[in-house]
This record gives C-alpha cells, structure tokens and sequence, in this order.
C-alpha cells in the first residue's frame, strides 16, 4: 500500500529495535495493517497514503520537520512538505536547494499510488477466486457494538 512496496516487517524491525516502549503484537498489528497485509475489508483498494498531505493535515505549519529537518527549516509553510515545487528564488531564500543541499524525491506519489491500487486489485481478485467470491468472514469488520465496547462507549456485559 505504501509508495516503495516494501514489507511490513521492515518496519516492524524498526519499530522493535528503537522504541523503549515497543509492544510486538501492536507493532505487528499496525503495521500489518498499514500494509494492507492483514486483509482489512477484503484489502481496502480506496486508501494511499500521501505523506505531503498527511503531514499538512497533522502538522499543518510543519513544526516536526522543522526540527527534525534542519535543511528545510526556513522553507515557507506552503512548501515545507513538498520543497521540490518551491520557485528556486524561494529554495535560495531558504538556504536549501533541493537537489544539492536536500534530495530530490525519490518516487513520484501519484505514480506508484496507482500502480500499487492496481496490484493490490490483482491480489484481491485472486484471493477471491480461491475463495469462490466470497469474502471470508474473519476479515468483516466490527459491528457497532464491538466498536462501541472497544473504544469504552459501553461495558461488553451489557
């Protein structure tokens, strides 16, 4: 599901090895998920992850990468998640220019996001020729109540 296709465990290791408070089944599970790995509704075509928009969305004045990414640091907000698109009189007043003192991106989002939705179509299509077209029943997601129960909106004993 991911831009570079890579396996979930890679991630996984990663997770292990520098988190202090890691959980192996919560790492496992996320990031079996996040991969589409763990067959959610029948591989769930509809979602790509585009970091650019994501981290607009959570971080909308871009306060991690600022510190985390000092090259980018005095990027203006409205190109801080995608520096390459900045004018280069933009990237000078920034003191970074992308392909000399930052890289350029490594995959166009767009591109593989496309190709990874048709591969993951590939997939579930033959998973449910193996299952006569049908989706198996432990990949269904929660009904309300388990969801309700699960986020501590209601006791399970009721």
């Amino acid at each position: 599901r991911g831009d570079l296709w890579l396996r979930w465990e890679h991630g996984l290791k990663l997770f292990l090895n520098y988190l202090i408070d890691a959980d192996w089944s919560v790492c496992a599970g996320n990031w079996m998920w996040v991969s589409s790995s763990a067959f959610e509704k029948s591989l769930n075509l509809s979602i790509s992850l585009d970091p650019s928009v994501y981290g607009c969305r959570v971080d909308p004045h871009g306060k991690y990468i600022r510190k985390y990414i000092p090259e980018l640091a005095n990027y203006p907000v409205g190109y801080i998640y995608e520096p390459w698109k900045a004018p280069l009189d933009i990237q000078e007043k920034a003191g970074c220019i992308i392909g000399c003192g930052y890289p350029e991106p490594m995959i166009n989002h767009k591109e593989a996001s496309d190709r990874n939705r048709k591969m993951m179509e590939e997939l579930r299509k033959i998973l449910l020729q193996k299952s006569n077209m049908k989706e198996p029943k432990h990949i269904k997601p929660s009904d309300e109540s388990e969801i309700r129960v699960f986020f501590g909106l209601q006791s399970n004993e009721s």
